[in-house]
């Protein structure tokens, strides 16, 4: 038998990948996204408004440092936080009373409901027995409806007040924050923490200066155009449509879809419901084709692919508020990352073209 040594097994590489610690890195990382989902699922009623009031201080926060010259500190701060408070309360208010008042009408909703499904029974020649299961299927929808609307009116009136008053310590806190960095940092760190927080505040105003234009000169038209043509609730649709517009994609479908759906539902195929559905889809066609690309352009400079996936992911772990907050947390997100070296690649395969 051959005794001669065997040459030994050369060590892997620094650069070579182990697979113990790979096969910890991932669970490290799966462990750490599953405890991250879970939190925000359950802080999601604090978190939420939180993060809200958050862009929405970035927006004032330009003003608050003009407007400071000229009043004061304290003047400034209660203007601006009391005139935004004050709108953020009137908006959840004229939500929650629009869907009040839509609650006293639903019987009327459900008549006309269960006529035009024996109508379009009665058209395609179905079973009298199934058009009435098919009518009371309907009505059992539109009260499931009615409580969901119920519940998103309170729910969006209670979270505007928690904004409201997030909103106001945020300004206060807002303009002390530079001064706070620079003591408790060194002057290169601090420095760098602040260009970073800049960025982050140029790019979340300049997506929601140019939003909320856009939003408004579609959101004004449509709800003079519904008010026109005798739909009843025209300011919630309004409402509904400048905060829709905010979500891409499915926001403006959604804008579109419900107002012109109701329309149809209270007047029937009549001259009133297919005048507002042909004036509401002209305007949505001129705002996606003229009014959008004029105004916001590519704000955020984000490519489609990732809007989808931010909006997906928002709104499966917080609903449709989280659809609102996607765009400019994966604004924040990406610009965050291209401040690191190891996530800077990363970032620039999120930006668009």
């Amino acid at each position: 038998m051959d005794e001669s040594p065997r040459p030994p097994t050369p060590d892997p590489s620094p650069d070579e990948p182990r697979p113990a610690v790979t096969a910890v890195a991932v669970a490290g990382v799966l462990v750490a996204a599953a405890a991250g989902w879970f939190l925000l699922e359950q802080l999601a009623p604090v978190v939420r408004p939180l993060l809200t009031a958050a862009f929405l201080a970035y927006v004032l926060m330009p003003y608050h440092v003009r407007l400071r010259r000229h009043v004061g500190t304290s003047a400034s701060l209660g203007v601006l936080a009391g005139v935004t408070a004050v709108l953020v309360v009137l908006l959840g208010l004229v939500v929650y009373a629009s869907v009040l008042d839509l609650g006293d009408d639903m019987p009327y909703l459900e008549a006309r409901a269960v006529e035009l499904v024996g109508d379009v029974e009665r058209l395609v020649g179905a079973d009298p027995a199934a058009a009435r299961r098919d009518a009371a299927k309907l009505t059992d929808l539109l009260y499931a409806a009615a409580r969901r609307l119920a519940k998103v009116g309170a729910d969006a009136l209670g979270e505007a007040v928690l904004v409201a008053m997030y909103l106001l310590f945020l300004l206060v806190e807002g303009s002390r924050f530079p001064d706070r960095v620079r003591r408790a940092y060194s002057p290169d760190r601090a420095e760098e923490i602040l260009a970073v927080a800049g960025q982050v505040s140029a790019a979340i105003v300049h997506y929601l200066r140019a939003k909320v234009r856009a939003s408004l000169l579609l959101a004004v038209p449509v709800g003079l155009v519904l008010w026109a043509c005798g739909v009843k609730f025209a300011a919630l649709w309004a409402v509904l449509t400048f905060l829709c517009n905010f979500i891409p994609y499915l926001g403006p479908i959604l804008a579109y879809g419900l107002p012109v759906g109701f329309a149809f539902l209270w007047f029937g195929a009549t001259a009133p419901a297919v005048t507002a559905a042909a004036l509401l889809l002209t305007l949505h066609a001129l705002s996606a084709a003229v009014v959008e690309p004029v105004i916001v352009g590519n704000a955020v400079g984000l490519s489609p692919l990732v809007l989808l996936a931010a909006l997906g992911f928002w709104g499966l772990l917080w609903g449709l508020p989280g659809m609102f907050l996607a765009v400019p947390l994966a604004a924040v997100a990406v610009i965050v990352m291209d401040h690191f070296a190891a996530t800077r690649p990363v970032a620039r395969l999120l930006r668009g073209g």
